[in-house]
């Protein structure tokens, strides 16, 4: 039957858990004991009644020798029977009583084991209990602490980055003005012109070069060039397209297509040729005599300005138009980046939408951060920059940023401003004289003219030269890379500026005339 204690069945293999059970297993065994005991008990008694018996007729009669005999070795065959069964009785009551030990023993251990199992549970009910105890009160102020951290680390993140970014302002500013940018207002038909300088030199605009000398090209390229370089390095920022300035066995400056940038040498030689930022002939002369190398330089000056107003758009300047006529103002771009003082933030920032604003005030109340703000036209110097996590310009914040910009293709600046110098060339044939250039005109096939003291001849800009609108920036130009006696660095002659924005030659009478080639 199932035991009232453990709930199980009687069976031998299994070990016992109660005395209910080892009871039961030793009742059988006390039984049979109890058996042997009256068993023994009785052959005692039949052994004392049988010798005095024996003895009582020994005295009463003596049988026969023979029949004595027999009756003794009965007995002792009775007796022999007997004390070999108490041994065998004893052997087994030793047997149970060894085995009678070995449960208790293992009892009492199973009874040891279950105290130590519920002292266990005890400590561990016990322990959970401390642990739970004011559990959700710790909870708040473990992740209140975790909190206070991490705006601590985040406003002193921001802080680094704040004074990460006025160190870039300050080197970019101050390589602007080691390399001289500052700009010149001058007079034209009655009107401002702005000109921009660096290094003495005016800033050309793409859309200018025809008129002016190669040197005078190149070398604003290549001041241009190294600004940018410069500038990017300190802001932490790559180009779209790399500029490889002049180096060892390279004299030259040159610019790569976004395409073919920043890759091994190796790859580079098959993809695509180094676009050059210098030339050696005019403009009109080499789209004759090479235009593979004048198609090459157009995309070089176009990269070049499509890399000063990307770096523009990086760092927030966005007042301007977004055409290609801006991007080709490489001086005014580079000026109002590095220069210009900063504009109100009134007057650049743009509007939200209500929706839009009562969002971002609820997003404040809800997760109050410490982020930096910015808007897609507020002035950020220094922010935005491939060298640093915070404001990462390849993280999703920069991504969406770049998102909101209408700067042009470099594929459509440089066929804008091809088909423009081209036109311009194509249009230039047709000029208005003056009567001292008719002279001269005239006298071309007798003596080559003079340069008169008082007055600078006016070469005609035929198709090859185009030179007539550019003398007095080539006066400019020869100032700017020469030296004096004393090795110092000759300003831009302020009179030949002002004549350069403001040609005051007399309209001639003679009217238009079509030039031939000289």
């Amino acid at each position: 039957m199932i035991c009232h204690i453990c709930s199980r069945a009687p069976n031998s293999r299994l070990p016992f858990y109660c005395p209910t059970c080892a009871r039961s297993q030793l009742y059988q065994l006390r039984v049979e004991n109890a058996r042997i005991l009256l068993e023994k008990e009785l052959i005692g008694r039949q052994i004392e009644d049988a010798i005095v018996h024996g003895a009582s007729q020994e005295e009463s009669t003596e049988p026969d020798k023979a029949t004595r005999l027999q009756d003794g070795a009965s007995r002792r065959w009775a007796l022999q029977i007997a004390t070999t069964r108490q041994a065998e009785s004893d052997t087994r009551t030793k047997a149970l009583n060894d085995r009678i030990k070995a449960l208790k023993t293992e009892i009492k251990n199973k009874q040891t084991e279950v105290s130590e199992r519920k002292a266990v549970l005890s400590r561990r009910q016990s322990d959970a209990e401390s642990a739970k105890y004011q559990l959700a009160e710790r909870e708040a102020a473990t992740l209140a602490s975790i909190q206070n951290n991490t705006k601590r680390t985040d406003h002193l993140w921001h802080s680094l980055h704040s004074k990460t970014a006025e160190a870039r302002i300050f080197l970019c500013r101050e390589a602007a003005s080691l390399y001289g940018l500052r700009q010149k207002i001058l007079e034209k038909d009655g009107r401002p012109k702005e000109i921009y300088i660096i290094g003495g030199m005016p800033i050309l605009d793409l859309r200018e070069m025809n008129s002016a000398q190669p040197t005078h090209i190149s070398t604003s390229l290549a001041n241009v060039a190294h600004l940018l370089v410069l500038v990017s390095h300190y802001l932490s920022l790559r180009l779209p397209a790399e500029i490889t300035l002049p180096h060892r066995d390279y004299p030259t400056t040159t610019i790569y297509a976004p395409s073919g940038s920043y890759i091994s040498t190796e790859n580079r030689s098959r993809l695509s040729r180094p676009r050059p930022l210098f030339i050696n002939k005019s403009l009109p002369v080499l789209s004759k005599e090479d235009p593979g190398t004048y198609a090459l330089f157009l995309e070089g000056t176009a990269l070049l300005a499509w890399n000063a107003s990307w770096l523009c758009r990086t760092q927030g300047l966005n007042v301007g138009s977004d055409s290609w006529e801006e991007t080709c103002d490489i001086g005014k771009n580079l000026w109002q980046l590095l220069v210009a003082p900063p504009a109100q933030a009134s007057t650049l920032t743009r509007a939200f939408s209500g929706r839009d604003i009562q969002t971002k005030i609820k997003a404040a109340k809800d997760t109050p951060k410490t982020t930096i703000h910015r808007t897609k036209s507020f002035p950020m110097l220094g922010h935005y920059s491939h060298g640093t996590s915070h404001s990462f310009l390849g993280a999703s914040e920069g991504t969406e940023f770049m998102r909101t910009w209408k700067l042009p293709n470099p594929t459509k600046v440089v066929d804008k401003l091809k088909s423009t110098l081209l036109g311009e060339m194509a249009s230039a044939e047709w000029e208005l004289l003056e009567k001292q250039e008719w002279d001269d005109e005239a006298q071309e096939s007798v003596k080559p003219p003079t340069q008169l003291p008082s007055q600078e001849p006016v070469p005609a800009p035929g198709p090859e030269s185009q030179s007539g609108r550019g003398s007095e920036k080539d006066d400019i130009s020869r100032a700017a890379i020469g030296s004096t006696d004393s090795g110092e660095r000759i300003e831009v002659n302020e009179e030949a500026m002002k004549e350069h924005a403001d040609p005051s030659r007399q309209k001639g009478t003679s009217g238009w005339m079509k030039l031939r080639s000289r």
